[in-house]
């Protein structure tokens, strides 16, 4: 499973736009009522909206050969998150994984996450690490465990570990959704709940396409795999 495409809004689309630009240096193409930044095989489409509750979170995938590199790279851009005593943190069991997480534009939690996976994957080899994906897109529910079986039985998405009842991820080490009941707080944020505003997210892999609406603001297109 691919995350394609993730679609979001912001109320100041001009800082967010620099901010992909400018602080991580992503590619971004500017046009009047939205933004589109490449991250590596994926795009994050950002278009002018209203202000809403909660925050997004995504997690854009490296290479775990680039790992240390984008910790000093991240120096001076954003300021690292820091749990338990440190700004390095390990993913759940089974994940082989090793993350950074900061704040971005409005709030939004963002994450480089390097998966034990993606080990044949060769570094950036330059000053830069080199996003890979958005390899997580985190969603609020108001029912995680009924999201989960709507998401297995309509589109035939695997469970990952682990499935709590307020946290269950979906699909596979390419790419993830992140189901979270709406009332909890973003880990490893104290404060940041989810966000309440649109989300789309296209994935691929699947010979047929299909919708399917998890919210009032939340869609989750499956399109067939692009070869």
């Amino acid at each position: 499973m691919k995350i394609r495409e993730v679609a979001i809004t912001a109320h100041q689309l001009g800082e967010a736009a620099a901010f992909y630009r400018d602080a991580l240096e992503m590619p971004v193409e500017e046009q009047p009522d939205r933004v589109t930044v490449k991250v590596g095989s994926s795009r994050l489409i950002i278009a002018q909206g209203d202000p809403f509750e909660g925050v997004h979170h995504l997690a854009f995938g490296i290479s775990p050969h680039d790992f240390d590199l984008a910790r000093t790279w991240l120096r001076g851009r954003v300021e690292p998150i820091v749990a338990g005593g440190s700004e390095v943190i390990d993913g759940p069991e089974g994940w082989n994984s090793l993350s950074v997480y900061f704040l971005g534009p409005e709030g939004i939690v963002l994450e480089l996450i390097a998966r034990g996976a993606d080990a044949a994957i060769p570094g950036s080899g330059g000053a830069a690490p080199r996003p890979l994906s958005i390899s997580e897109v985190g969603i609020g529910v108001p029912d995680t465990s009924a999201a989960v079986r709507e998401l297995t039985q309509a589109l035939a998405l695997p469970t990952f570990p682990p499935q709590e009842p307020q946290f269950a991820p979906i699909g596979n080490h390419d790419g993830l959704l992140i189901l979270v009941d709406h009332e909890r707080v973003w880990f490893p944020t104290r404060t940041h709940q989810p966000a309440r505003g649109p989300l789309s997210v296209r994935i691929d892999g699947f010979e047929h396409p299909r919708e399917l609406r998890l919210t009032p603001n939340t869609s989750i297109t499956a399109y067939p795999v692009i070869r």
